[in-house]
């Protein structure tokens, strides 16, 4: 999957990315509202070797996709986006804290919404987040996500958008 908006292009992640998503990962201020404490450059080289391996065609599995700035291709963020099943997939976003509260969060989530409804036939997103991730929280709602009820996992909420809307 490549996408490009205004201001990014997302696509998958490469080698040559391991270092810059295992450095804004590893931010305390990043990793507080993720599911690792720490994010080392063998983690993040495991990681995209997994998702070479295992290529993005709309098919159950996981999968991670870098968000660069279309400017100057400076990778500023990721998607995770796992599928399990033929409607229905899980959205996570990681963005560098440089690069919060500037609309790059969700210009990216609009398109990876469409491209995963009008090419992919996905009719809901599920997306779980902290309780007290407050900005994260307003950037679903913003976006047409409606809670649906705590979690399981992590002491968070999830939420749920319904892409033919």
């Amino acid at each position: 999957m490549n996408i490009e908006t205004e201001r990014l292009i997302i696509k998958p992640l490469t080698l040559d990315d391991a270092k810059r998503f295992s450095e804004y990962r590893d931010k305390e201020e990043v990793a507080m509202y993720q599911s690792w404490d720490e994010y080392p450059l063998n983690k993040a080289i495991n990681r995209i070797e997994y998702c070479q391996k295992h290529p993005f065609h709309g098919q159950i599995g996981n999968y991670q996709f870098g968000l660069y700035l279309k400017e100057n291709n400076q990778l500023i963020g990721d998607i995770f986006i796992e599928i399990d099943g033929h409607t229905t997939f899980t959205l996570g976003y990681t963005l560098d804290s440089v690069y919060w509260s500037k609309g790059y969060a969700s210009e990216a989530l609009k398109s990876v919404f469409k491209a995963m409804n009008e090419t992919y036939s996905f009719k809901i997103c599920l997306c779980h987040v902290y309780e007290d991730n407050i900005k994260s929280i307003k950037l679903l709602e913003r976006n047409g996500f409606d809670k649906i009820h705590k979690s399981w996992f992590y002491q968070d909420v999830l939420y749920r958008k319904m892409l033919n809307k």
